[in-house]
């Protein structure tokens, strides 16, 4: 039986590094019995800029499953399609796992803009929120959530983005197997 599960949400455009630090953190952590990937089909509260097919960013979340050792994907919001909201994922989530504790990662900067989520107090009374900090040292978080400090990695998808198309080294930023998958499939270039 699941006792308690980490789902990890994001648009991943693409996975990287500071990605791969967090989720080991969390892991490590709150030691969950599943860990679980959750790619969003298009975030509401994100513009939609550069956006890359779900079927490359599952290929590249599942090369970094590979590459860290644990956790699986999920497919609930990109089969959904249109605006993902969290609150409508965790009841799905809640059906096929009716009696284990969900965490869910945010950084701080979602968790600045939680007021903004959709039916955010009843989401908060079926999840606990795991607050990683994102842009500064330490995170303060409300009663009821857990805050987990990760080691500062100033990374971000837009970033890689911006280097494939400028035909600078994105090596060190995201997996190599990553790395190989965005050459191989030219993604990003234009």
């Amino acid at each position: 039986m699941t006792k308690s599960i980490v789902i990890y949400g994001g648009q991943f455009n693409p996975i990287h590094i500071a990605h791969m630090v967090v989720a080991s953190e969390v892991n490590h952590a709150i030691k969950p019995d599943k860990f679980i990937f959750l790619p969003s089909y298009m975030s509401p509260l994100k513009v939609q800029d550069e956006y890359l097919d779900a079927k490359f960013r599952v290929e590249m979340i599942k090369r970094t499953i590979d590459e860290l050792g644990f956790g699986e994907i999920c497919l609930d919001e990109i089969e959904r399609k249109g605006q993902s909201y969290t609150f409508d994922t965790i009841l799905q989530m809640l059906e096929r796992y009716p009696t284990a504790k969900l965490y869910f990662v945010i950084g701080t900067d979602q968790y600045d803009q939680l007021d903004k989520w959709y039916r955010i107090d009843e989401l908060k009374a079926k999840i606990t929120f795991v607050i990683v900090n994102r842009g500064q040292s330490t995170q303060d978080v409300e009663d009821g959530m857990v805050a987990i400090n990760i080691p500062r990695i100033d990374i971000s998808s837009t970033l890689i983005r911006e280097n494939v198309k400028r035909k600078y080294n994105i090596q060190v930023l995201v997996p190599s197997s990553v790395e190989h998958y965005i050459r191989e499939e030219g993604l990003y270039e234009n």
